[in-house]
C-alpha cells in the first residue's frame, strides 16, 4: 500500500500519511528524517513493529513504528498534540 505523507513533526519524530482509502497513518521515525510532505511512503502499515517502508520519493529505506491506521484526521490530530504536550 502506498501513503502520502501529509504531516512531518519534526520536534518529536513523527509523521502522518494519507492511505489509498483515506484513512490517516500514525508512524514514528526510526531511521532517516529525510521525509518531506507529499513523499510516498510504500510498504504494509497494519503491523505494530518497526519495519523498513520504501520512500517513493527519493528511493531511500526508512524505518518506521505504526502507532496507528485507518485513523481520522481528528484522531490523527489529537494523536500528534498528546506526544507534543509531554
Amino acid at each position: 500500500m502506498d501513503a502520502v505523507v501529509v504531516l512531518h513533526e519534526h520536534r518529536i519524530g513523527f509523521i502522518v500519511l494519507r492511505d489509498e482509502d483515506g484513512g490517516f497513518i500514525v508512524a514514528e521515525l526510526q531511521s532517516s528524517d529525510d521525509i518531506q510532505r507529499g513523499d510516498i511512503i510504500s510498504g504494509v502499515f497494519d503491523v505494530a513493529q518497526t519495519q523498513t517502508y520504501k520512500n517513493k520519493a527519493n528511493e531511500d529505506d526508512v524505518d518506521l513504528l505504526v502507532h496507528g491506521m485507518g485513523m481520522t484526521e481528528e484522531d490523527a490530530i489529537k494523536f500528534i498534540q498528546t506526544k507534543t504536550a509531554s
